[in-house]
């Protein structure tokens, strides 16, 4: 992650305390890993236009502007101006000398808050001295708005058409692409049965993932994964980050062969994907992925377990196999209704997790459901990949928002918490944020 660091201070105050600090701040973020570009103090408009056109020059994810004083507000707002496309971080000292109150870096950043807003930016905000505490905030920060920045690059591949009846998976892409800058590429559902060798190299990379065993001979796996060399073709000449296909009826009913096996392989790779052509689907997963540094799944919800209070989340069999509690557990089997193509089959190990989804605009605004939990072991064999998660605080307020606030039926998951950082990329993108629980 490479950020740019622009510390912000009243012309008329040059004082000592500032740059300790400043120091301290770069110290910080280079030590937990963050590449800093650090950028001289600007004293007029002009001087933070060069500075902007330097920090896009540097290709940084996140702007970070760092009060330690007032402010003369011009100065912020012609970075936010020159910045518009890049997420920001304004980062703000309690304040410089408690017992000095004044130049205080709370007006700064409250003032520059105010004009950087009405300008029509969105951005997030941290308070609090160079310490651990802060720093796990600040950093939390700029993973949200590293992902926010990544959307903005990204290229999502929509193979094929919504699958029949699923109303809840049609997006305005315009509109998406107006907010979140994203960057839809159609292609054909043919373009994926382009004649191509069965791929025994990834059959034989896939079932030693697979220490459940299969119950579907080898040619078979090898017949279903022209499917992944087709699609690993597609991604590179595209230059998808991201993808989705229309799986049925055409690929599993008629041609009798999934892409479950190929999705699996891909998000081993990096490249995240979901089923069923649900593009906001494809973007929560997208950034969970990012934000976790981890593989990130889309499933259905398919079971309220109120006994439990849990509920199961699953799909037909395409996530990767590292989300599974050990390889032993990992089978390559046949789809669980139809007996056709070839599928990834296990249950989610424990852990905590965090559910999105990113919602279909009401009233004209995008907004974010988010919920975290705990995925805990199935009762019994399962089919498919499954997932069976405790919500907090209850199954039964999962579904009442999901109910209440209109959510559809896919939902993402990653292992780990990360609603905090959600928040934030709440703030950065200008999406609702809408929680499960506070």
């Amino acid at each position: 992650m490479r950020v740019g660091f622009v510390t912000c201070v009243h012309p008329f105050y040059e004082l000592p305390a500032v740059i300790s600090h400043r120091q301290e701040a770069v110290a910080a973020l280079e030590a937990a890993g963050v590449e800093v570009v650090v950028t001289e103090t600007p004293h007029d408009v002009q001087q933070a236009v060069e500075i902007a056109a330097r920090l896009k020059g540097s290709v940084i994810d996140v702007a970070v502007l760092f009060f330690c004083t007032w402010v003369a507000e011009p100065i912020t707002l012609a970075l936010a101006r020159e910045l518009m496309d890049v997420p920001m971080l304004l980062w703000a000292l309690p304040y410089l000398d408690r017992d000095i109150p004044m130049p205080s870096p709370i007006s700064g950043l409250t003032a520059s808050g105010s004009n950087i807003r009405r300008l029509g930016k969105h951005f997030a905000y941290a308070i609090g001295p160079v310490n651990p505490e802060t720093m796990e905030k600040v950093t939390g920060a700029l993973k949200a708005g590293a992902a926010a920045g990544a959307l903005r690059r990204a290229r999502f591949g929509l193979i094929g058409d919504p699958c029949p009846g699923m109303l809840d998976v049609e997006a305005d892409e315009v509109g998406l692409g107006k907010s979140l800058g994203v960057t839809t590429v159609h292609l054909e559902l043919d373009s994926v049965l382009v004649a191509a060798p069965q791929d025994t190299g990834a059959a034989k990379r896939l079932m030693a993932l697979a220490g459940g065993g299969m119950d579907i001979g080898e040619e078979t796996l090898a017949d279903n994964l022209r499917l992944y060399a087709a699609i690993k073709e597609l991604t590179r000449v595209n230059r998808l980050d991201a993808y989705c296909v229309r799986c049925w009826p055409e690929l599993r009913d008629q041609h009798k062969i999934t892409p479950c096996t190929a999705h699996a392989l891909m998000a081993g790779e990096g490249i995240v994907s979901t089923c069923e052509v649900d593009l906001p689907a494809l973007i929560t997963t997208f950034v969970l992925q990012r934000l976790a540094g981890t593989p990130a799944f889309n499933f259905d919800v398919t079971g309220y377990l109120e006994m439990e209070g849990a509920i199961q989340f699953a799909h037909c069999g395409a996530a990767e196999p590292s989300l599974a509690e050990g390889p032993e557990t990992v089978r390559l089997r046949a789809h669980m209704r139809t007996g056709t193509g070839a599928t990834v089959e296990f249950a989610f190990k424990q852990g905590p997790v965090t559910l999105a989804k990113l919602l279909r605009p009401v009233d004209g605004r995008l907004r974010l459901f988010v919920a975290q939990g705990e995925a805990v072991p199935p009762h019994g064999e399962v089919r498919g990949s499954v997932a069976t998660v405790r919500p907090e605080p209850s199954a039964a307020a999962f579904m009442d928002k999901m109910m209440g606030e209109a959510v559809e039926h896919h939902i993402a998951l990653v292992y780990g918490t990360w609603t905090r950082e959600l928040r934030h990329f709440c703030d950065f993108t200008g999406v609702e944020y809408l929680p499960l629980s506070q």
